[in-house]
């Protein structure tokens, strides 16, 4: 391909982005999932909770540097959790297979803060989700049939709550949370592209290719000549 037909083919390809970015028109959220994998540590031993999260933002309150976003006041509480989950396994167990999965009721998440890094979410609290338990019999972990969950997050990332009561009117119950300290999680947030990013690649790669094929059958044609 000649140094003139590249420049007319990027031409072509600039021409189409542009019309994309129009066609689709400005991002109203931006998209993270939340990922960590610890383990729970005392009192319920070998026991581990992996988890993950889906979370949406208005990119209108987004900050481009280093800040404590209120949902509240700068979100218009419009910063929401559209997905949480947590699978509990044996971290003795070769590949650490799933003994039992925790669905959260994300709508009880309720978001408070949002921390952002250099314009990247780092962290962010929510309100505990409403507690769920489990049917599968973890008494090898130290774990009371009929224990409660419930995920919240702080700035110093996800925490497990669990509470397990000895009698049906709930009068004398034990309680705690994950051990952050020995075992604290690795929380990361990824930002999710944005569909119109990516159709915007789809379309640029396939502009590319296409405007590379027209010059090169163009210079063929020519040298047939």
């Amino acid at each position: 391909m000649s140094r003139h037909s590249l420049r007319a083919a990027m031409r072509r390809v600039s021409l189409l982005i542009a019309a994309m970015v129009c066609w689709v028109g400005p991002a109203q959220a931006a998209v993270y999932t939340g990922v960590w994998d610890p383990a729970f540590g005392a009192p319920f031993t070998n026991l581990g909770w992996r988890g993950s999260a889906q979370f949406d933002v208005p990119s209108s309150c987004e900050p481009a540097g280093t800040a404590d976003i209120s949902n509240a006041a700068d979100c218009g509480g419009q910063a929401v959790v559209t997905q949480a989950t947590v699978e509990l396994y044996d971290i003795r167990a070769a590949g650490t297979p799933t003994l039992a999965t925790l669905s959260l009721d994300e709508t009880t998440l309720l978001i408070g803060t949002l921390r952002y890094l250099n314009g990247a979410l780092t962290e962010l609290t929510t309100s505990p989700s409403a507690q769920v338990g489990t049917s599968v019999d973890l008494s090898e972990f130290l774990v009371q049939p009929g224990t409660l969950f419930s995920l919240d997050f702080t700035l110093a990332g996800p925490r497990l709550g669990w509470v397990a009561c000895r009698t049906l009117a709930k009068t004398s119950c034990d309680r705690g949370f994950n051990d952050g300290v020995n075992f604290p999680p690795t929380f990361v947030i990824t930002r999710v592209p944005e569909p119109a990013t990516l159709a915007l690649v789809a379309l640029a790669l396939a502009a590319l290719v296409w405007a590379r094929r027209s010059a090169t059958q163009r210079s063929r044609g020519s040298d047939a000549v």
